[in-house]
């Protein structure tokens, strides 16, 4: 079955391997539960350790430095070995960890686990872009890695309400134990439906250096795509509560919502894309952003204009973020090369969700809520430009291999040399 699914797909992928790619998708969804885990739950991990707002906050940026130090390695790392597997081994790095944090009773024992959990989920948003595209082909692996972008807003949404309904007070350790669940049940369903992807032959010095390099404008467009989100998505409670004086139920609820039209974003552009629409088309909507941002944190504007226009600044995130996936075969060219492509989007994305936060946090303690929208003006219009270029590097042809020059001799005679017939066509291409 697993055999006859990996050679009977066509165009649009057959139903086996559809299945096997959203069962992918669930699997990163359930990834990144974990990273938004932490945040429904932060006053009570304050209370029962005894800690700082700011303290906590790096039980969340724990897992991100781990991507933002070692995205691109881990990318190189897994393109020697199979997808698959690593996947399945990010997952149940994840699983063990969250038992870990579960059972934390100090900083230095969570903290440790949120780090080991980083690990984890770097293996599997790198393997899991991964695994899709060599499941799918043509528009539909556009349309699938598109889909994929949706994993990071999906999971948060689940994390944020979930996490909230379930976790007060003490019950945190709980909760964040219940967080590995998810991840353990994904692995061993992986382990069944998953066909045995071969690891792709070695890629040469040359050929990862011009790989890495194709791959600075989406990866930069998805680090600045994903400073703006994660700052919205924290900072959004903080002036809630603070300057609109909602309760901390209404501003959960409000940013769990905010969370979930990014990852309606990020599906709609799956839709789109998977219906021929161009990723160059979809690029213009980022001027968007900044202008959501203005009424978002306003205190003249009604809350539900304010809830509404957060919305739509992060459903263009998620689906600008889901376009920057869509790309990635044609940037990397070389269906073993996307590996390092994720590699690079995992580190940059990782240092924008480390930025984020605390950027945006300074800016609005020194300038006032309104900085917001600056600072978002200033990403977005880097991100144009580097979506604007991404597209360009994903439709330019690829070089051609140069042709061996035969060795000098004696002339080998007719029928040789010039006149010989070719070799068949090449077996590289793009993808």
């Amino acid at each position: 079955m697993l055999r006859r699914s990996a050679g009977s797909r066509g165009e649009g992928g057959s139903a086996i391997a559809w299945r096997q790619v959203g069962v992918t998708w669930l699997a990163g969804v359930q990834a990144a539960v974990g990273l938004g885990a932490v945040s429904p739950v932060s006053s009570a991990v304050r209370s029962s350790l005894g800690l700082s707002l700011g303290t906590v906050a790096w039980a969340t940026s724990g897992m991100t430095v781990v991507g933002a130090a070692f995205g691109i390695p881990a990318g190189r790392w897994i393109s020697r070995y199979a997808a698959r597997d690593a996947l399945v081994l990010g997952l149940l790095v994840i699983a063990a960890a969250a038992g870990g944090s579960g059972l934390s009773g100090s900083w230095p024992a969570l903290l440790g686990s949120r780090v080991l959990e980083g690990a984890g989920y770097l293996l599997v948003f790198v393997a899991g872009p991964t695994v899709v595209a060599r499941l799918t082909r043509g528009r539909a692996r556009t349309a699938a890695l598109a889909a994929w972008g949706s994993c990071v807003p999906v999971g948060l949404a689940l994390a944020t309400g979930v996490g909230g309904a379930l976790a007060p007070g003490p019950a945190w350790h709980r909760w964040l134990a219940v967080t590995g669940v998810g991840p353990l049940l994904a692995a061993g369903v992986l382990t069944f439906v998953l066909p045995r992807l071969p690891a792709p032959p070695v890629t040469g010095r040359s050929v990862a250096g011009g790989t890495l390099t194709r791959s600075l404008g989406p990866a930069g467009a998805y680090a600045c795509l994903s400073l703006v989100g994660i700052a919205v998505l924290v900072l959004l409670p903080d002036f809630l509560t603070g300057v609109r004086h909602t309760t901390g139920a209404e501003a959960g609820s409000a940013t769990a919502l905010v969370s979930l039209l990014s990852a309606l974003g990020g599906l709609f552009a799956t839709w789109l894309l998977g219906r021929g629409v161009a990723v160059k088309a979809l690029v213009p909507l980022a001027v968007l952003m900044p202008l959501g941002c203005l009424p978002a944190f306003s205190s003249g504007v009604p809350l539900g204009a304010v809830v509404g226009a957060a919305g739509v600044v992060l459903f263009v995130d998620g689906l600008l973020i889901s376009a920057v996936f869509a790309v990635v075969p044609d940037v990397a060219r070389r269906i073993e090369d996307i590996d390092l492509v994720n590699g690079s989007l995992s580190q940059f994305g990782s240092l924008g969700v480390l930025l984020g936060p605390p950027l945006f946090g300074l800016a609005v303690g020194r300038a006032g809520w309104e900085a917001t929208t600056a600072l978002a003006s200033l990403f977005t219009g880097a991100t144009y430009g580097l979506l604007v270029l991404t597209v360009r590097v994903a439709a330019s042809p690829a070089p051609a291999p140069p042709r061996p020059t035969p060795p000098a001799g004696p002339d080998p005679g007719p029928g040789t040399g010039s006149d010989r017939v070719p070799d068949g066509p090449r077996s590289r291409g793009t993808e």
